[in-house]
C-alpha cells in the first residue's frame, strides 16, 4: 500500500468549500480525471502486449465514490472485454475447458493445492498495483496543483 503525504490540502479544500457545488464538482472532476489518467497511462506502459487489447482495455471511469451526495471519484480499471487482465494481475491456475474444480469446498481446496503444487499455477504479473504505487503521489500532487491553479485563474467559470 502506498503512503502519500501532501501539504496544504486543508487550505485547498477550505477554498473549495467557498465555491458553489456545481463549480466545485466541475473543477474537481477535471483535476481528478487528469490524475487518474496519469495512473492509467503508467499501467498501459507496464502491461505486457501481444495484441494491445489489454492495454487499450485499461480505462478511467467515473465512480460514485463513497455514496455521499456531491462526492466526485474516478477509478482506473479494466473493461469487461479484457477480463483476463485480472488473471494476469493476481495469477491463476491454468485449466482448460471442462477442467473445472468439482466437489465441495474441502475437495476444491485440496484440488487447488494439488494443482499449485503440480506446477499449474501461473504466477502473477502485476501491472495495475505497481502503476498505482509509482504514480499515486504524482497524480495527487497534480490534482492539488490543477485545482489550485483553476481557483487562482478563475478557470472554473
Amino acid at each position: 500500500m502506498a503512503t502519500v503525504e501532501i501539504h496544504g490540502m486543508q487550505q485547498l479544500f477550505s477554498n473549495l468549500q467557498q465555491l458553489p457545488d456545481g463549480l466545485r464538482r466541475k473543477v474537481l472532476r477535471r483535476a481528478l480525471r487528469q490524475g487518474a489518467a496519469m495512473v492509467r497511462d503508467e499501467a498501459r506502459r507496464i502491461v505486457r502486449r501481444k495484441s494491445g487489447a489489454l492495454a487499450r482495455g485499461i480505462t478511467v471511469v467515473s465512480s460514485r465514490g463513497n455514496g455521499q451526495r456531491g462526492t466526485v471519484a474516478f477509478k482506473v480499471g479494466l473493461r469487461r472485454a479484457v477480463f483476463y487482465g485480472r488473471f494476469l494481475e493476481f495469477g491463476h491456475i491454468a485449466r482448460g475447458p471442462g477442467q473445472r474444480l468439482k466437489g465441495g469446498e474441502r475437495r476444491r481446496a485440496a484440488q487447488r493445492q494439488t494443482a499449485i503444487a503440480g506446477g499449474q499455477f501461473v504466477p502473477p504479473y502485476p501491472f495495475m498495483r505497481p502503476a498505482a504505487a509509482t504514480k499515486l503521489e504524482a497524480a495527487l500532487s497534480h490534482v492539488a496543483s490543477a485545482v489550485r491553479s483553476a481557483l487562482q485563474q478563475g478557470a472554473w467559470r
